[in-house]
């Protein structure tokens, strides 16, 4: 996106872009202070914000007052609050959600309400959407992204978070996680008729994210959209936000989302 204009740019005339990204807005009053300084001093780009929690309100708030802000849709399938009903059916799991919306009817249509409540709920706000993703990244489920790509409209011009999973580490316990994230995100990408990122990075680094890992493996990545996810919990003693403002004194990308 070109952050004079608020253009965003169609994928395929961008050259390498490094997107910082936050999930989880709107959260809690914790987490937003703590995207806030991750953004205002920090190298944070945008964060994908939560409908119908507890401070969603105040991030909507946050967001209008800082307009350099990218802010994209969050879903929330598990682990949250629902905005349809008063709680998930199976918890905060996002195994048993997974699980559920693949075998039960009753599932797939509390998911599809939920989805389509919480794009409109997000329109509804006046923000413009600069990419959409899921907590826990449900998103790469197959009924899930079906859904997403149904309720997204033909003239979305942000990325959806299918990019290629990529490690910081290769250590076993990563992998069978990896594989399955990689397997059904390039499924969601071969019939995504909206733009996606590259590769996705921070999956083997929840909540510990490290700036020398990201400064290492950005030199080398090609052309194309290249998202690093980030989880700030609080806006001090956070490694998070360390990392964000430890890379704020870098130049490690072309253009802001």
């Amino acid at each position: 996106m070109d952050e004079h204009s608020g253009t965003i740019y169609p994928y395929y005339i961008l050259k390498k872009e490094i997107c910082f990204i936050a999930d989880d807005f709107g959260h809690s009053p914790e987490i937003n202070a703590a995207i806030v300084r991750a953004h205002c001093e920090g190298a944070l780009h945008g964060a994908g914000l939560m409908m119908g929690q507890t401070a969603t309100a105040k991030a909507v708030q946050l967001a209008r007052e800082h307009q350099q802000l990218q802010v994209g849709l969050h879903f929330h399938l598990c682990d949250s609050t629902p905005v349809t009903c008063a709680a998930w059916p199976w918890g905060s799991s996002p195994h048993r959600a997974g699980w559920s919306i693949g075998l039960s009817h009753a599932a797939r249509a509390l998911m599809r309400r939920e989805v389509q409540a919480q794009w409109d709920m997000f329109q509804a706000t006046g923000l413009g959407c600069a990419f959409v993703n899921c907590h826990h990244h449900l998103h790469v489920h197959p009924a899930v992204c079906a859904t997403l790509m149904e309720v997204l409209p033909q003239d979305f011009a942000g990325w959806v978070r299918l990019g290629q999973p990529r490690l910081f580490s290769q250590r076993l316990r990563d992998c069978a996680r990896h594989a399955a994230v990689a397997f059904w995100s390039g499924r969601g990408r071969r019939h995504s008729p909206h733009p996606t990122c590259r590769t996705l990075w921070g999956l083997d680094r929840l909540f510990k994210m490290q700036a020398s890992e990201i400064l290492s493996v950005v030199p080398g990545l090609p052309d194309g959209l290249h998202e690093f996810m980030f989880h700030p919990r609080a806006a001090d003693n956070d490694t998070d936000v360390a990392c964000l403002l430890e890379l704020r004194t870098h130049t490690v990308q072309s253009g802001r989302p």
